[in-house]
């Protein structure tokens, strides 16, 4: 059903990437979002704990500031990871024809992406 890439047009006012397809390599397509906070850096799945790495965002005022500004839609991210139907649902969107019975879920790997914040919470804009 998938044969590319497919994204949202980014939504300014949340530093995400929104629900989407990437299609890999080996024409297995991944689904996303899953724009939740990794208990370390390079943390690939829930299981992975770096004390240090969790120590340090915890403690970071930009980490901090940006949780307290987004806490609605990080909550929804964070639903959205675990009941994999709202995913689904959320990607409908999209591809209509997409159902529970296409998903094979993967818990053991996820994607990691940096993310600069300032210290007050901000985040760069998308680019244009």
């Amino acid at each position: 059903m998938v044969k590319g890439l497919v994204y949202p047009v980014p939504d300014a006012r949340f530093p995400f990437l929104g629900v989407h397809f990437t299609r890999m390599a080996n024409g297995q397509v991944w689904l996303g979002p899953n724009a939740v906070p990794a208990f370390a850096r390079e943390g690939y799945s829930f299981s992975q704990l770096n004390l240090a790495d969790l120590l340090q965002m915890l403690t970071s005022s930009g980490s901090r500031n940006l949780a307290l500004r987004h806490w609605r839609f990080g909550l929804k991210e964070l639903y959205h990871s675990i009941a994999i139907e709202r995913q689904v649902a959320s990607l409908r969107r999209y591809m209509p024809a997409l159902s529970l019975e296409h998903i094979q879920r993967n818990v053991k790997c996820a994607g990691v992406r940096a993310q600069a914040v300032s210290p007050d919470g901000t985040t760069p804009p998308p680019p244009p």
